[in-house]
């Protein structure tokens, strides 16, 4: 599940942010706050990576239990899902 390309993650004011760079801005969509271990899913999932594969990845980065980590990989992939993102 790749995201599309219209969104970019940037790092501004110590936190990071999904932006819609395609948005016509009426209605404006603002920018999607996320934390840093969102921007890392974000990162691996627009390398093509599945959600099985990064939270080994992260569990590993992070030394955290797998099954914590995948399901904060569900819930977030889910959140991009209902944003319209995925």
């Amino acid at each position: 599940m790749i995201p599309e390309k219209r969104y970019q993650l940037r790092h501004a004011a110590g936190v990071y942010w999904l932006l819609d760079m395609e948005q016509a801005g009426v209605p404006y969509k603002p920018p999607i706050p996320i934390n840093e271990i969102g921007a890392r899913i974000w990162e691996l999932l627009f390398r093509g990576e599945e959600k099985a594969k990064i939270a080994e990845i992260l569990a590993d980065e992070y030394q955290v239990d797998i099954g914590t980590i995948s399901e904060d990989v569900d819930a977030f992939v889910k959140q991009l899902q209902e944003f319209g993102v995925l």
